[in-house]
């Protein structure tokens, strides 16, 4: 009678287990399978029978599955979970209960296991979606940021470098730009770090060349307390631990002492700096890019500069093009600067068509800075609204030998751009004191001056002082 009520309680549970949509398997104490849900065929690739009577480690070691639940529960004695992959590539989320017997001996296991391969693709998928939002969001944002800082990309050399500056933006490399002066290394080094994602973090900036070495190394690299005389209680923070996760920028780095070169070399190869008076070294994570406007090779030749740290710090070497190389930029600063000197000036003055052409061909050894600095006082002392060539030359400001003017260069003026010119005797004495300050740059002396123009030597020197015209060492 109690045979034929366990037969049929098997009958049930072997029901019960194969009705189920999830596998069930039921394993004794030693992690032999002694019941499994007829679903388990379609996952594990074995038939129902065959399961049967097989140990957990034994499915695990044949590559039915890659790890036994069941074994563990086996080991650990208590209730487990974790995902389990199967050879047919199947994914698992699988449970094991242990239960013991009166004398708290394991006597069965009893695993549920769900299907979650559809919903593991699923989130697979949405994480493949949500890092293409993400690049996406951060490609609009580093466009907008491109956008408002009003860089003048017109030509294609600036074209090039902001596409490598998009891409360097995003790592951790260190940078070191190069250029004359004036060609806009500080303004692009504060872009690199507003373009990565340290954006939120500072932006430190230190010219290495301008402040003495004495001060240089305490204002990089910090100081305890008492370290020297005058130390302040309590001791500094350094720049480099100031950026924290930040930038710093290290400008004119070619000017920075031999000494100091050693230090920052240990900062560039160890990630860590050692105050003035310390001894324990201080982790950093700032990112580094320096600039300079000096020949680094050179300056190794010369031993003023390691080639070391050269070649560490050169890691992505970024040239900035001179003004002279990129003329097509010319027209879309001076709009800038006529916009930022209007505000600070509260004039409206605007720059003609003919001026724009005069700017756009004059050679500004300064690169951008000195046509800023043009910008500013063409605003400043010119009394129209309307600036055009004409006016450009009457308040002659290139008259130095760095402003001369680019070759196919704009020479004579145009009727039309004489229209701010209050009286034609003003108009005259501009054009003859221009005709003078040519003839005086290309012939030297006044005698030859007066030759070339028809002049007595006498008529070109009451010229010239009437006019401030000033004559050259005959």
């Amino acid at each position: 009678m109690k045979q034929n009520y366990l037969s049929e309680y098997e009958k049930e549970l072997q029901l019960i287990l194969d009705l189920s949509y999830d596998m069930i398997t039921i394993a004794d104490g030693k992690g032999i399978l002694t019941a499994a849900s007829k679903s388990c065929e379609r996952y594990f690739g074995i038939p129902e029978q065959e399961l049967i009577g097989m140990g957990s480690e034994d499915l695990e070691r044949n590559g039915i599955f890659d790890q036994s639940i069941t074994a563990k529960v086996v080991q650990t004695g208590s209730k487990s979970t974790m995902v389990q992959r199967t050879a047919s590539g199947k994914t698992l989320f699988v449970t094991s209960h242990p239960i013991f017997d009166d004398q708290g001996k394991l006597s069965k296991i009893i695993s549920f296991s769900k299907d979650i391969t559809e919903e593991e693709s699923l989130n697979a998928e949405v994480k493949n979606l949500q890092s293409e939002l993400d690049w996406c969001r951060n490609e609009l944002w580093r466009r907008q940021a491109i956008h408002d800082s009003k860089v003048a990309c017109q030509s294609p050399a600036v074209q090039r470098l902001m596409e490598l500056i998009k891409h360097v933006a995003n790592s951790t490399v260190t940078v070191l730009l190069l250029g004359e002066t004036g060609v806009g290394k500080s303004y692009f080094a504060k872009l690199i770090h507003e373009l990565s994602p340290r954006k939120d973090a500072p932006f430190v900036t230190i010219n290495c060349g301008a402040i003495p070495k004495e001060l240089l190394e305490s204002e990089l690299f910090g100081y305890e307390e008492g370290a020297f005389t005058g130390a302040k209680r309590g001791g500094k923070k350094g720049l480099f631990e100031l950026a924290k996760n930040g930038t710093i920028f290290l400008d004119e780095i070619g000017d920075m002492p031999l000494e100091l070169q050693v230090k920052l070399l240990h900062v560039l190869d160890h990630y860590e700096v050692l105050r003035i008076g310390g001894s324990q070294p201080i982790r950093i994570q700032a990112r580094i890019v320096a600039a300079t406007n000096k020949d680094l090779k050179k300056l190794i030749q010369d031993g003023k500069f390691r080639e070391d740290l050269y070649y560490r710090l050169s890691v992505v070497p970024i040239t900035i093009p001179p003004l002279r190389e990129r003329r097509e930029d010319i027209p879309y600063l001076t709009n800038l600067f006529f916009e930022k000197f209007n505000q600070k000036y509260g004039t409206k003055k605007q720059l003609t068509e003919s001026g724009y052409a005069v700017l756009s061909h004059f050679h500004f050894s300064g690169n951008i800075r000195e046509l800023e600095h043009t910008v500013e006082r063409l605003i400043v002392t010119s009394p129209y609204e309307f600036i055009d060539a004409s006016q450009i030359r009457l308040l002659e400001l290139f008259s130095s030998e760095d402003s001369e003017p680019a070759p196919n260069s704009p020479t004579e003026a145009a009727p039309d751009e004489l229209d701010q010119i209050v009286s034609l005797k003003q108009a005259v004495e501009a054009y003859e004191r221009r005709i003078l300050t040519q003839a005086l740059r290309r012939y030297k002396t006044t005698r030859k001056v007066g030759e070339a123009l028809k002049l007595d030597q006498s008529t070109v020197v009451k010229k010239m002082k009437r006019l401030h015209v000033t004559a050259p060492d005959e």
